[in-house]
């Protein structure tokens, strides 16, 4: 600052106050001459606002009447905020429903099953709920009690954030931004409803940047996933039917399976952890980041075995008919799957294969 105000500005502090007196001073004649007092009393006011006449023929073709308009509000409507605040809608009602509803499952570790609609401005839903969660109990002390919670509807953002341990959420419907953002565990499952009639495999049904920074838990969407799908992943298993661009970022553990499209720039800054894509058309190898991570053709049986075993839980949990497709013609299936493996791994290091592990893989359903 000290550097742009030397070489740019060669006044006075006081030429500067100066400067603005006049411009307030300027103001207040415009003010005065409308026939208001203060700037609040001119908010809104598209009276004292004039088109002129545009300078080209294209210009004068513009319609300024939307913005001129009062939108149905009359003078004594208030025509800028008010209040400090509004009162809080996104949480609140569906919120407090779920823990009224829960707490005594969860103080008494009994676990349950309830049924809700949810609305895209329900943001953040299941958080309040992995925290009493982790309040009682810590992040994974209900895995063997589980709350399976079943939303049908559209999510707002950050649906499942944190979720804990023990809690399932199984949503009919699609979700916004940041689905199990922090997640440490449970279970989160998005399917379409159940009268879509769009191919599911070729829709998108999550949001951009799901799985931010998740630790742990299973997320399974029978749909495309936006842009940084898995970012900062760090222990989360995850089955897509597609993905965005930049997918993968930055991800250090974990397994992500995508049975379908794959944007560019796959696995930029992916220091660890297992992805594993389905490439119909070939065309992996030109979307990857070179940089940090490479492709391989899967040739372990174990492997195979445990991958086979993933997508058929998420044919389970979603549905999906792609799913079910591949699932019934595996052997051409799985000829087109590349494993994605990061370069951080040293060539001393043993070959990192999944294997499907039954003790981090809830099935509340």
């Amino acid at each position: 600052h000290n550097v742009l105000r030397t070489k740019y500005f060669t006044g006075l502090p006081e030429m500067v106050v100066n400067y603005f007196q006049f411009v307030a001073r300027e103001v207040r004649e415009i003010l005065a001459a409308l026939g208001v007092r203060g700037l609040a009393d001119l908010i809104g006011r598209t009276e004292y606002l004039a088109p002129i006449a545009g300078a080209t023929a294209k210009q004068r073709k513009l319609n300024l009447a939307p913005i001129l308009s009062t939108a149905g509000l009359s003078p004594a409507d208030p025509q800028f905020c008010t209040t400090a605040s509004n009162a809080p809608f996104d949480k609140g009602e569906l919120a407090e429903r779920m823990v009224t509803d829960m707490r005594e499952a969860i103080e008494t570790r009994a676990g349950g099953r309830w049924r809700y609609e949810i609305r895209n401005f329900n943001r953040a839903i299941g958080a309040r709920i992995s925290g009493l969660i982790a309040r009682h109990w810590g992040n994974y002390g209900m895995e063997e009690a589980p709350l399976v919670v079943e939303l049908s509807g559209s999510a707002g953002q950050s649906f499942g954030v944190w979720n804990a341990g023990g809690l399932h959420l199984y949503l009919e419907g699609d979700a916004n931004d940041y689905v199990g953002k922090g997640m440490a565990g449970g279970e989160i499952v998005i399917r379409p409803r159940a009268a879509e009639k769009y191919v599911w495999h070729q829709n998108v049904i999550v949001g951009n940047t799901c799985l931010y920074g998740a630790t742990g838990g299973t997320f399974f969407a029978a749909g495309w996933a936006g842009e940084r799908f898995a970012v900062r992943n760090s222990g989360a298993t995850a089955v897509v039917e597609g993905v965005g661009d930049h997918g993968c970022e930055y991800m250090t553990r974990g397994v992500v399976v995508i049975l379908g499209h794959v944007g560019k720039n796959f696995g930029a800054g992916m220091s660890g952890g297992l992805a594993f894509a389905y490439d119909e058309h070939n065309a992996l190898a030109g979307r990857i980041n070179p940089q940090m991570v490479s492709v391989e053709r899967l040739n372990n049986e174990e492997e195979v075995a445990s991958l086979k075993q993933l997508v058929s839980v998420h044919e389970k949990l979603t549905g999906s008919p792609h799913a079910r497709a591949l699932l019934e013609s595996w052997e051409t299936a799985i000829s087109r799957f590349w494993k994605v493996v990061p370069h951080s791994v040293t060539p001393d290091a043993p070959k990192q294969v999944y294997t499907f592990d039954t003790t981090k893989m809830p099935i509340a359903v």
